[in-house]
């Protein structure tokens, strides 16, 4: 019987080396790719891909801003004679152009470098351009530089099934636990949003506030609150008589301009679905025309109409989340008014955003709610860094938006085959940066 032998030492190089390997199956180029051989053809190759892009990601955020811009003519709040100059000169457009364009000379010129120099192409030629060409964000604002890289680290990152919708809810959750309780925790413009589409009195949110942390409001306060809101004659007697610490805030002062919280629900999906239709319009329709434009020629009334069916869904989507979580909230102050005293915790309207938002996505399209989720989740966290931070959990590090978009594109890189990389990063800036006009409506 022979004696057991150690088991073969593998060292840490070569595991490394193993990991970063790309398999035979990896490297399928197109017969007629062509691959650099001399670093003048690298740069033009960089070069001109750049361009390409810059002029793509230029056309496709100028040409939303213009519909955007036709919106608020309509609606006679803008001249028409500025027309180009804010759509074509909007210095968001340029940043986005510049961001996409920067983005792809790096990536290109370290990749192609690399593999010029090394002899092969591998995953560590992908993860080193893509890190290189991470720093592409510093182009972009800084206030918007946190949520392009956490949505840039997350994406494309769900291990089971519905995985993106429980994301979202988790993630609309927090925001609207901040958006009840601690708005200050949310970015100014998505606040500003939030209260215009969910039409719930800003007044009222701080009176709740304070009551659920004990603070008794002010003398006349939630009477001179509603006296601005065309109350109905039964509000002005209820909030005449209500106590300065009430056990919780009534509907009549979240709604005060109709009694029946039914109607009120009804007329929040109304006025939601209504005014979200042109701004869902642009998002769905402007991609589909620059970016597929061959395949609406090869079948227009297919593509026409299922991107038709896809704003519908998008606008009922909106327009349900909103109604579900203003219901949740009149029914569970029509529950403590029967004399069941359930409690106002302020954790009540985590719960409450968590429900809306679960029950709502599922009408998007599947390929929408990991965008979505994507969308909501730089929010979220950026509340809950800021809550953490005003109670000494964490501490800040300058300029880490910057590490992460690195880290991020550098993983992306490398697990995306590289012929169809190109395509995949465009879609990728577009999406992201598409999600965030609806915030713009709140300037129409």
């Amino acid at each position: 019987m022979e004696p057991l032998r150690p088991p073969h030492r593998v060292s840490s190089y070569q595991r490394l080396k193993e990991k970063l390997h790309r398999p035979p199956q990896e490297e399928k180029y197109p017969k007629d790719w062509y691959i650099n051989k001399t670093p003048r053809e690298i740069a033009q190759h960089a070069f001109k891909g750049g361009a390409r892009a810059f002029l793509l990601a230029y056309g496709v955020r100028s040409s939303v801003n213009l519909c955007l811009y036709l919106l608020k003519v309509l609606r006679k709040k803008a001249p028409i004679a500025n027309i180009l100059a804010a759509s074509f000169k909007n210095l968001d457009s340029l940043r986005f152009g510049a961001m996409f364009g920067s983005f792809a000379v790096l990536w290109k010129s370290v990749n192609n470098s690399m593999r010029l120099y090394r002899g092969k192409d591998d995953r560590l030629n992908g993860f080193v351009g893509g890190a290189v060409a991470g720093l592409a964000i510093l182009f972009e604002k800084p206030n918007r530089r946190v949520d392009i890289a956490q949505q840039l680290l997350v994406r494309d990152i769900f291990y089971f099934k519905n995985g993106d919708s429980l994301l979202f809810a988790l993630t609309c959750g927090q925001v609207l636990y901040a958006y009840t309780m601690q708005p200050q925790t949310l970015p100014p413009d998505f606040y500003s949003f939030m209260l215009k589409v969910a039409r719930c009195p800003k007044r009222a949110l701080e009176m709740n506030a304070k009551v659920v942390r004990g603070i008794p409001l002010n003398p006349g306060e939630a009477l001179t609150a509603v006296r601005k809101l065309r109350p109905t004659e039964h509000v002005v007697k209820v909030v005449e008589h209500m106590p300065a610490l009430p056990t919780i805030i009534p509907c009549e002062i979240i709604h005060p301009w109709l009694d029946s919280c039914s109607s009120v629900a009804l007329e929040r999906f109304s006025l939601v679905f209504k005014s979200m239709m042109p701004v869902y319009g642009t998002l769905h329709f402007v991609p589909l025309l620059l970016l597929r434009t061959k395949s609406v020629m090869e079948a227009p009334f297919k593509m026409l109409s299922r991107t038709a069916i896809a704003t519908i869904k998008s606008g009922a989507f909106l327009a349900s989340f909103i109604t579900i979580f203003q219901y949740q909230v009149c029914m569970h102050r029509n529950i403590v008014n029967s004399g069941y005293n359930i409690g106002n915790s302020k954790y009540l309207y985590y719960l409450f955003g968590f429900t809306c938002s679960y029950a709502s996505i599922f009408l998007e399209e599947k390929k929408r709610r990991s965008e979505l989720a994507l969308y909501v989740l730089p929010k979220a966290l950026q509340s809950f860094y800021q809550i953490a931070y005003q109670r000494k959990w964490i501490f800040k590090l300058k300029h880490f938006e910057v590490l992460m978009s690195s880290l991020a594109m550098g993983i992306i890189m490398v697990s995306k085959a590289i012929e169809s990389i190109d395509l995949h990063v465009c879609s990728l800036f577009t999406k992201m940066n598409l999600m965030f006009y609806p915030i713009l409506f709140v300037r129409l």
